[in-house]
């Protein structure tokens, strides 16, 4: 594994025996690497996991469905989304729901994983100095690796979301609609909708959504990969967000989906040193001051100065390094987190938010 500024780390491949450029970073979840390797917010990163064993309890099988949205319940997108997986030790499974080990399922994803290198020394590398660009190279010409290297564009110039969104609407559910922008959607919000008795048409981000606002209870911005800058400039996200605001619609917005959603309103993007990666992230309501333990992953935040306080009031902040994690209309239906809700994987002390939403659409 090659760093841009350098740095070069030794270790033994498993997984496909491929090379894989991406922005690294990492991620200080201790379980639930299927879901983080599915996790379409991952693509176009190589992604260090900070908890030193992984592949314990293999890879589950993808046809446990959940049925009510009909979606599988231990991954969150159709495969891996990842560029590679930086590991400290690979380890066998044991574990009555495993169908395969991480190593064939990432060799049958064509994904490239190294382990054996000092992590925890990465990890406060990162942590810094932020997150940088790197390669992870099957071969012996580090030559020829720190060229392709130099030569791949940055992770800020990428839209990713094409590489990820759905190629057509697709349906889960039954009962109210509600219309989900998909840039990239985790499977966990579809099923946390689903369960709440809405029928969820997922519109690839680009497409022609406003033709279903007729029809919709209520409107979901989701997350995805990338830079919300080039996503909003690529697919002119903001024409939709205005189009929801006009018909007054409920909106609950993730993630990316939050970022977007508070750009359209005028505020402010900025990238951060080495963003909130894991299922045990502290959060903040800003009025009566609890605590919640979320599921994050992002590297880009809303600078708070900057949101529109005429409709819009802060919701929750990160007690750790006092970012903007969520905001709520003041008087517009309006639910956005920078967070994920939905956990998968992580704590579920926040899905209440889900239980809003349903009653605001009500």
């Amino acid at each position: 594994m090659i760093l841009e500024d350098g740095t070069i780390l030794d270790g033994c491949s498993f997984g496909a025996k491929t090379h894989a450029v991406g922005e690294v970073v990492f991620t200080t979840t201790m379980y639930g690497y299927p879901e983080a390797l599915t996790d379409p917010s991952y693509k176009g990163q190589i992604l260090v996991m900070t908890h030193p064993m992984v592949g314990n309890y293999g890879v589950p099988d993808p046809n446990i469905i959940d049925p009510k949205s009909g979606l599988p319940l231990h991954y969150e997108s159709d495969g891996v989304k990842v560029e590679a997986f930086v590991i400290a030790r690979l380890t066998k499974p044991n574990h009555w729901a495993s169908v395969k080990d991480l190593d064939q399922w990432l060799k049958e994803e064509g994904i490239p994983g190294i382990y054996g290198i000092d992590t925890r020394m990465l990890v406060k590398k990162l942590r810094e100095e932020g997150v940088k660009m790197g390669i992870l190279y099957n071969g012996e010409d580090l030559d020829e690796a720190i060229e392709m290297l130099r030569n791949a564009p940055r992770y800020d110039e990428v839209d990713y979301v094409s590489k990820v969104k759905p190629k057509h609407v697709v349906e889960h559910g039954e009962g109210p609609l509600v219309v989900l922008l998909d840039c990239g959607v985790k499977y966990g919000i579809v099923r946390e909708l689903v369960s709440r008795g809405f029928k969820v048409l997922r519109v690839p981000c680009g497409y022609n959504a406003d033709k279903y606002l007729s029809l919709a209870k209520g409107v979901v911005l989701a997350n995805g990969p990338g830079n919300p800058k080039v996503i909003m400039k690529r697919y002119k996200v903001d024409h939709f967000i205005n189009s929801v605001l006009e018909y007054k619609l409920p909106i609950m917005a993730i993630c990316l989906g939050h970022q977007m959603l508070n750009m359209t309103l005028g505020a402010d993007v900025y990238k951060m040193k080495y963003g909130h990666r894991g299922v045990n992230k502290p959060v903040r309501e800003v009025k009566d001051k609890k605590c919640y333990i979320v599921s994050e992953n992002h590297g880009f935040a809303i600078d708070i100065e900057t949101i529109n306080k005429e409709l819009l009031e802060p919701w929750f902040i990160n007690p750790d390094d006092g970012t903007l994690e969520g905001v709520k209309g003041k008087e517009m239906p309006i639910l956005s987190t920078q967070f994920h809700p939905e956990s998968s994987p992580g704590p579920n002390d926040i899905k209440w938010i889900f239980d809003q939403f349903a009653k605001v659409v009500a």
